[in-house]
């Protein structure tokens, strides 16, 4: 059984029992890394999540980087009910001939997109891409490729602006390790989803500012007694490095 078949039947099969808590199903991946992995998304509806999404609460001036509210999501008692029932399923219908891992799972906050019509409601979000083939900026314009928008990659990262039937469009965005979204100096690339390997949103976390960062000040007499020392005598400086992480909720 292909890679495919295997999905659709995982999909067939926990469809109705999904259906039934009032879920839907998300898409289903296979990972083969030494055994076999198959892990079920299963989420409630847009529609129901956004309409029982409670009114955000007053946030203070000074709250900028409060995290927005997210939608609700099925609970874990779900998604254990319907992992017994697809692993009898499978076992039932012997589906997988050899040693496999059944996940059950949320899509979460970094989802992966598995067509384009899920793409639709996160407008705005930024979307990570990466692709089977490298692909350019204006690469179906008629002249092709501008050389002076850089050449083309196998993984982009913008804010999600379109999506068409065939395609979307990202805005080109570079992320800070401190989880700024910084946009490039590039035009929006389309994206044809037939070159998609993965596109998943990208959930950006921004990094709070440690407490005591800065340099203490020295009493005033220290700093002129530590002034005409320097004048004095030169001394050496000792230069020290800083680096940062980036983070994908």
């Amino acid at each position: 059984m292909t890679d495919d078949a295997l999905k659709e039947t995982i999909a067939r099969l926990a469809e109705p029992v999904a259906t039934s808590l009032g879920l839907v199903i998300w898409g289903v991946e296979i990972v083969r890394a030494g055994r076999t992995v198959v892990r079920l998304f299963v989420d409630v509806p847009f529609s129901a999540a956004t309409d029982a999404q409670p009114d955000p609460a007053p946030l203070d001036n000074d709250d900028t980087d409060a995290p927005a509210l997210v939608a609700l999501s099925a609970s874990l008692g779900q998604c254990e009910e319907i992992s017994r029932h697809v692993a009898l399923a499978l076992e039932v219908e012997d589906t997988i001939p050899e040693a496999y891992v059944l996940e059950v799972s949320t899509p979460g906050l970094t989802r992966l997109f598995f067509s384009l019509d899920q793409m639709r409601h996160y407008m705005g979000d930024v979307v990570e891409a990466r692709l089977l083939r490298a692909v350019a900026i204006n690469e179906g314009a008629p002249e092709g490729p501008n050389p002076s928008h850089g050449g083309p990659r196998r993984i982009w990262r913008g804010e999600l602006l379109a999506v068409e039937d065939d395609s979307f469009t990202l805005a080109p965005a570079t992320i800070s390790p401190e989880g700024d979204v910084m946009p490039e100096a590039l035009p929006p690339v389309v994206i044809p989803w037939e070159a998609v390997r993965r596109a998943s949103r990208m959930y950006i976390f921004r990094q709070p500012q440690k407490p005591g960062k800065g340099r203490a000040k020295a009493p005033a007499g220290k700093a002129q007694a530590s002034k005409g020392k320097a004048e004095g005598k030169p001394g050496k400086t000792k230069k020290s490095k800083s680096s940062g992480s980036e983070e994908n909720l």
